[in-house]
């Protein structure tokens, strides 16, 4: 699989003893991303939204809605969302395990 790019997933832990979430972030070395900007037409005119996609070949990496993805290493100790601020990331939607073929892989979908 082709790659362009390298990535820092950071996904939500739950901790009982504190009764709040942690984010922990996992580094993935390689990964194809791809930025489209989609639009719809609804009652209240057109709108359009920038939606990812990514590509992940290593399918041993566990990603679920409401993660977050960031382009490149990220170093950044997360609380919320807005301690991303300055970074090129998206919200995961959707992660689909594509296990079978000649091409495993984790096609991951999101947008600001």
């Amino acid at each position: 699989m082709l790659t362009n790019t390298d990535a820092t997933l950071y996904h939500r832990r739950y901790n009982p003893v504190t009764r709040l979430d942690e984010w922990g972030c996992t580094y993935i070395p390689a990964i194809w991303w791809y930025e489209a900007e989609q639009s719809s037409v609804t009652t209240e005119g057109r709108k359009t939204a920038d939606t990812s996609t990514v590509r992940i070949p290593d399918i041993t990496v566990l990603v679920k809605k409401d993660d977050y993805l960031v382009k490149g290493q990220c170093s950044v100790q997360m609380k919320t969302a807005k301690d991303l601020a300055g970074t090129e990331h998206f919200k995961v939607s959707a992660a689909n395990y594509n296990r079978y073929g000649g091409n495993p892989h984790i096609r991951v979908t999101g947008g600001a």
